[in-house]
C-alpha cells in the first residue's frame, strides 16, 4: 500500500517499484492514470519480472517457459515429498515464489513446501472427490491444474471444486468462487486471473474474486490459456484457437487448430506444430512432426531436442540422438534446453554449442518441472515431488 505525495503520478509510481501502469489501475479499479491525488492509498503490484521464479506454469503469462538463469552444476538430489496416501491423483507441476515451492501431489491437497528443506509451510484444498481410476501412478490418472502465485496470493482449483485464494506465505483462505464447472490450470496477469472450464474461458479479480467476465465458447478449454498483448488466447477441444479481449472477453478472432495449450511469442501464437498470427489468427506454417507446448526464445520455437524459426517454422537448431516424446517436460534455463526423457532422466542441452551438456536419472517419470534460484522441482508419475539442488556448494 503507498500513500500517494503531490507531484507523484500512476508513471512515477510504477517506475519506482517496477510495475506498470496498467497494472497500478486494475489493481485499483482506476479509469484513467490520471485519476491519482494526494492522499490516496494506492495498492502497488509486485514487478511482472519474477527474476528466477516460476511462479505459474509457464513462468509467465505468455506461458513461454523461458528462465533466466542456468543451473550452475548438474542437479544433485536433496529432498523429496510424497502424500501420505494417493487419492488417484497426478501431481500437478509446481510453482516457486517467495523461498517456497507450490505444488499439488498424488492426495488432491497443495501444499507450499520450504524450497530448501522441502518443510510444509501449509496445506489445503482437500479434493471433494477422489480421482476417477488408477493408483494415481502414471499419465492416466487425473491431473491436478498447477497453482499460481501472484502478487502475494496463490490461486489453485482441484477437480470439481472451486478456484481457491490464500495468502502465498501463510496459507490463509482470501476467497473461493466456482463461476464455472471444470476449471482448468489458472492464469494470473494485469489483477485479473483466467481459468478455462467446460464451455469457454472465466476471469475473475485477482484480488476479490469478483467476475469480470465469463466466455462461452464452441466447447470447454481443458488445457492452460495464455495472455499477451491485451489478448486471451484458449483452444478448445472442439478444435479452434480463440483470441479474446483480456478486458472484456470479447472474441477477436477464432481459427481452427488442435487442442492444446497455447503460447504467445509477440507476434505469433504457437500451439503444438503451428503457429498463428497473433492480431488477425491467419496461419502462418504448420508441421506435423512437432508436437506438444514449446518454450520461446527470441525469435526461435523450442522443442525438446529441436529449434524451429518463429516465423518459418524451419529448424534451426537440433540435438543429436533419437528426440523426445513430443509433450515431455521441458524448460529453458540461461544457456540450456532442460528436458525429460523416456529413461527417465534430466537433460541438459546447450543450443549455442549443440552439445549434451548432462543428464541425470530420474528415479520416476516425470510430469512436470520448475527452477528457483539455486534448484530444480520436478513432480514425479508416482504423485511425488523432488527437488534437486544445482549450487555446487549445497
Amino acid at each position: 500500500m503507498h500513500r500517494v505525495r503531490r507531484g507523484e503520478t500512476a508513471l512515477t509510481l510504477a517506475a519506482r517499484y517496477g510495475t506498470t501502469v496498467k497494472a497500478i489501475m486494475l489493481a485499483n479499479q482506476l479509469a484513467h492514470p490520471e485519476f491519482v491525488e494526494p492522499g490516496q492509498r494506492l495498492v502497488i503490484p509486485e514487478p511482472p519480472e519474477p527474476g528466477t521464479d516460476w511462479p505459474m506454469l509457464g513462468r509467465d503469462p505468455r506461458r513461454a517457459s523461458d528462465s533466466p538463469a542456468a543451473p550452475a552444476s548438474p542437479p544433485s538430489h536433496r529432498w523429496t515429498r510424497r502424500a501420505a496416501a494417493s487419492r488417484g491423483f497426478c501431481p500437478s507441476a509446481p510453482v516457486t515464489r517467495y523461498g517456497l515451492v507450490y505444488v499439488g501431489l498424488g492426495d488432491g491437497v497443495y501444499r507450499a513446501l520450504d524450497q530448501r528443506t522441502g518443510a510444509v509451510r501449509w496445506r489445503a484444498g482437500a479434493p471433494a472427490a477422489r480421482a476417477g481410476g488408477g493408483s494415481g501412478e502414471g499419465f492416466g490418472a487425473a491431473a491436478l491444474p498447477a497453482p499460481v502465485v501472484y502478487d502475494g496470493l496463490a490461486y489453485y482449483c482441484v477437480p470439481g471444486g472451486p478456484l481457491r485464494a490464500v495468502d502465498a506465505r501463510k496459507g490463509a483462505e482470501i476467497w473461493q468462487v466456482a463461476p464455472a464447472d471444470a476449471l482448468s490450470t489458472p492464469l494470473a496477469g494485469d489483477g485479473i486471473v483466467y481459468c478455462g472450464h467446460e464451455g469457454g474461458v472465466v476471469a475473475v479479480e485477482a484480488k476479490t474474486g469478483a467476475l469480470a467476465w465469463n466466455a462461452r465458447l464452441d466447447g470447454g478449454v481443458a488445457q492452460p490459456v495464455a495472455l499477451g498483448d491485451g489478448r486471451l488466447f484458449a483452444a478448445t477441444e472442439a478444435g479452434t484457437l480463440w483470441a479474446l479481449d483480456a478486458l472484456t472477453g470479447e472474441p477477436l478472432w477464432r481459427a481452427e487448430a488442435a487442442a492444446g495449450a497455447p503460447v504467445f511469442a509477440e507476434l505469433v501464437v504457437a500451439l503444438g506444430g503451428q503457429a498463428f498470427d497473433a492480431l488477425t489468427g491467419e496461419l502462418i506454417w504448420r508441421r506435423t512432426d512437432l508436437g506438444g507446448t514449446p518454450a520461446v526464445r527470441g525469435e526461435a520455437l523450442c522443442y525438446p531436442g529441436r529449434w524451429v524459426d518463429l516465423f518459418t517454422g524451419r529448424t534451426v537448431a537440433e540435438a543429436d540422438g533419437e528426440a523426445p516424446p513430443a509433450g515431455a517436460p521441458h524448460l529453458l534455463a540461461g544457456d540450456l534446453h532442460l528436458w525429460v526423457t523416456p529413461e527417465p532422466a534430466l537433460v541438459a542441452w546447450d543450443a549455442a554449442r549443440r552439445e549434451l551438456r548432462w543428464s541425470v536419472p530420474l528415479p520416476a517419470p516425470a510430469v512436470a518441472m520448475a527452477p528457483a534460484d539455486g534448484w530444480i522441482f520436478v513432480t514425479l508419475a508416482d504423485g511425488s515431488l523432488a527437488a534437486y539442488s544445482t549450487t555446487a556448494s549445497e
